[in-house]
């Protein structure tokens, strides 16, 4: 079967998060065939949803794994980077059937991703070995260019004077923003789709456009966004990418068209202020024509009115460039006038925003450090000067885009799909486009980090992230190749948390504050990193082993989430083993158990390990296998294999640890042969002791119960939850600081709390921000415990 190399079209900041909603048959009428002809048909469409989703089915039905760089391919193009990393780094796990497949050119795509994920290291390793491997000297070309964006990181400015954050979910839809745009009065304007959920093509549902919105400004932010009128957002097209004359009398926007998720058709438009209102909008004449035009910006240049724009149209250096008209008193727009190959380059340069002789854009045609990152350059007055990049904060691994400034210099936004853990999520993190804003503070407040090895030795390429446990922040990661002293924004008279991991090394952290900081200072730590020591290297195992009746076989893949049934992807492995072996001896018939951890109610334990069970007998069902031979079990908490025993407190990769399925053949052939890598960590090669069981004096906070269902809560009511816990350890337990979301008050012990003793961390939750709907929400206790944090969780259904 040939696979078609799906184009890489990235949907260029219209937000878009349209399903078709095509071939909703039900999945049992559908052929293997047919599934991939849906698919591709949705893929050439720019139906990325429903191609992904088709193609997947695909995948589930016939395992062949020529389509797992598709699936991943597809999750890039739809922005859901998380996902399309784990479907690349399935493509090189060793296995018999991957070894024939050559996935060379998916080395370099993979690159991508993990360089978009921020993980650099690993991205240089795949990069450096496509290289190695291709015989495609322009891709070769391609990756050297994406490693001279990591090699870059070193160079840029920290910009440990700006502090950027997420604008807030007033403002910010889970469908994505674009183009924030300050006008005179302080109000905002933004193109938004304003969505909830993917809009589907075809369904109920007719205007599901873009639209151009406003918020007031208010002493609390900005006033609930309101769409502008049809005299802007024209039904039948997607309004967005504004920009106004410095003056505030016009505004300059697109209105688009689509194929699919691709933009077909965009065009340049202005409106007047009149008697403050906006009159009906009419079309740029001279600046459009059978090309894209997009994102509008006023601007001067040689002393006379400009509008710069975005374009694909013929004669430009590939891609998109910037090109800038001049504009008559009359409104009339002279011939375009491409800014030239300073700017504009064989990749795309977008979203210009100009102010005060600069010139601010972002592109992916220079050395980057994610995927699109923010540039500025300066008018001198006949020439542009050198594309400079903006550096850290303003930019991240993910898009940056969109920034524009306010009249005084010291404030602004941006536009980025970076992760914040106050995003409404659609369906990725990464997926669409929010707002952020930026400001440059008054008093600098630093963090400057060290990584050293034990002999004092820069220790490079350590990942530090750094967590506010005083505000609900979204945690910062850094990770520079060649560098081992990272740069860090502080907020005065906070308290902070910083990891530092590197591979091959044992994690570490710290814990710091800023109270009574007042003027500029910088926060000075250097962390030493002690390294693991190398396992022994084990002799040669054979490949097979004899496995007898009732003899327990754990299946080492199938592991689950906390409090869920579904199995995971990385199950699917074992129960294809197991599913080989009920193929190969017909007549077997086994036991089925699963078993949980000792977290929650044993009698909700023994519920959730038997539909664990029924989940792993219903996969194999699917494929064929009789019900008959397949005897589902679950044991809750019963059999616990390693230390994690109620009462005793254990991190979540121990509790995963019990939290496991079984087989043992209890009719049929009395012995079998297995591959002994199934067998590796069974019960019958002895139990694995988990990291972090060496015995010494530690306080173990232990929760009477961890996961709280409050029930039914009045929006605006703030019922209290009372989190009973106990010192099960054998040194006094000392909590530093207990978070949760702004949603909380909290009070918990100040004391110390002595071996055997209890204590009680009381919650306060204020329901009156929340839609309907379940919410659930962690409150983390920091402790001088191992791990330093444990998590306590908490439930609610808001109703009206």
């Amino acid at each position: 079967m040939e696979m078609r190399f799906i184009k890489f079209v990235l949907p260029l900041f219209i937000l878009l998060t349209i399903s078709q909603n095509s071939w909703a048959q039900p999945l049992r009428a559908q052929t293997y065939t047919q599934m991939l002809e849906v698919a591709q048909e949705s893929a050439d469409k720019g139906d990325y949803y429903n191609a992904r989703e088709w193609f997947q089915k695909a995948y589930d039905e016939q395992k062949d794994k020529r389509l797992v760089p598709v699936i991943a391919k597809l999750s890039y193009q739809l922005r859901d980077l998380e996902r399309a990393e784990k479907y690349y780094s399935r493509l090189w796990k060793s296995s018999r059937s991957s070894n024939k497949i050559d996935f060379t050119e998916e080395r370099y795509w993979y690159g991508v991703v993990l360089k978009e994920n921020g993980k650099y290291e690993e991205s240089i390793a795949q990069f450096n070995q496509y290289i190695t491997d291709s015989e495609n000297e322009e891709g070769k070309k391609m990756a050297s260019f994406q490693l001279d964006g990591i090699m870059a990181l070193s160079k840029l400015e920290p910009n440990v004077d700006v502090a950027v954050r997420f604008a807030g979910k007033e403002l910010n839809s889970a469908s994505g923003e674009a183009s924030p745009r300050t006008y005179r009065d302080g109000s905002l304007y933004f193109g938004s789709f304003n969505r909830k959920s993917i809009i589907e093509v075809g369904g109920d549902e007719d205007d599901y456009h873009s639209k151009i919105f406003m918020a007031s400004k208010t002493d609390e932010g900005f006033s609930k966004p309101t769409a502008l009128g049809e005299q802007v957002n024209r039904y039948g097209f997607h309004s967005s990418n504004l920009s106004f004359s410095e003056d505030g009398r016009v505004m300059y926007f697109t209105r688009s068209t689509l194929s699919g998720s691709e933009i077909e058709d965009s065009k340049i438009y202005v409106s007047y202020r009149k008697d403050e209102k906006w009159s009906p909008a009419v079309e740029a004449m001279g600046i459009n024509g059978e090309y894209i035009a997009q994102h509008p910006a006023a601007g001067e240049l040689f002393g006379k009115n400009v509008l710069f724009f975005v374009s694909d149209m013929d004669g430009g250096y590939g891609g998109k460039d910037i090109y800038y008209v001049n504009v008559g008193g009359d409104g009339t727009f002279s011939t375009p006038t491409n800014l030239g190959d300073k700017i504009n380059t064989s990749g795309d340069e977008v979203t210009p925003f100009y102010t005060d002789g600069q010139l601010f854009y972002s592109t992916n045609g220079l050395p980057t450090i994610g995927g699109f990152d923010i540039m500025k350059t300066s008018w001198d007055g006949s020439n542009w000067s050198a594309p400079k990049n903006m550096g850290f904060n303003y930019n991240s691994p993910y898009d940056d885009l969109y920034f524009s400034m306010n009249a005084d210099a010291k404030a602004g936004y941006l536009v980025s799909n970076r992760p914040d853990d106050g995003k409404k999520k659609l369906k990725s993190i990464t997926c669409c486009d929010d707002i952020y804003v930026w400001n440059i503070r008054e008093v600098i407040i630093d963090l400057l980090a060290t990584a050293t090895d034990p002999d004092k030795k820069p220790l490079n390429g350590t990942t530090m992230v750094l967590k506010n446990l005083t505000q609900v922040f979204s945690p910062e990661s850094k990770n520079i190749p060649d560098a081992n002293q990272y740069q860090f924004t502080l907020d005065s008279d906070n308290e902070y948390k910083l990891l530092i991991e590197k591979e091959g090394y044992y994690p570490d952290s710290i814990m710091f504050n800023t109270a009574g900081i007042i003027d500029d200072f910088t926060v000075k730590r250097t962390i030493e990193l002690k390294p693991i020591p190398k396992a022994p290297e084990k002799p040669e195992e054979p490949e097979y082993e004899t496995i007898t009746t009732n003899q327990a076989i754990r299946l080492n893949n199938i592991y689950y989430d906390l409090d869920d049934d579904k199995i995971l992807l990385d199950a699917e492995r074992d129960l294809t083993v197991l599913y080989d072996l009920m193929i190969k001896y017909p007549d077997m018939v086994i036991e089925l158990s699963s078993h949980t951890d000792s977290q929650g109610l044993s009698r909700y334990n023994q519920d959730l390990s038997q539909r664990r069970s029924e989940s792993a007998r219903n996969w194999l069902l699917q494929k064929g296998i009789a019900g008959e031979r397949i005897k589902p079990v679950g044991y809750g908490e019963e059999f616990i294999i390693n230390r994690c025993v109620d009462g005793v407190r254990c991190d979540d990769d121990e509790h995963r640890f019990n939290r496991r399925t079984e087989f043992k053949i209890i009719d049929g052939p009395k012995t079998i042969e297995i591959k002994r890598d199934v067998l590796k960590g069974s019960n019958s090669q002895g139990s694995v002791e988990p990291p972090n069981s060496k015995s010494k004096a530690l306080p173990v906070l232990t929760f009477k119960q961890a996961l709280v269902d409050i029930g039914e809560v009045k929006r605006g009511e703030t019922p209290v939850i009372n989190y009973q816990f106990s010192n099960t350890g054998n040194a006094n337990l000392d909590i530093e600081v207990v978070t949760a979301c702004k949603c909380t008050e909290l009070s918990w012990p100040r004391r110390s709390v002595a071996p055997g003793e209890t204590g009680k961390i009381k919650v306060i939750f204020d329901s009156s921000t929340f839609e309907p709907g379940v919410v659930t929400k962690i409150v983390d206790v920091i402790a001088n415990t191992e791990p330093l944090i444990t998590e306590a969780k908490f439930t609610a259904t808001i109703i009206e």
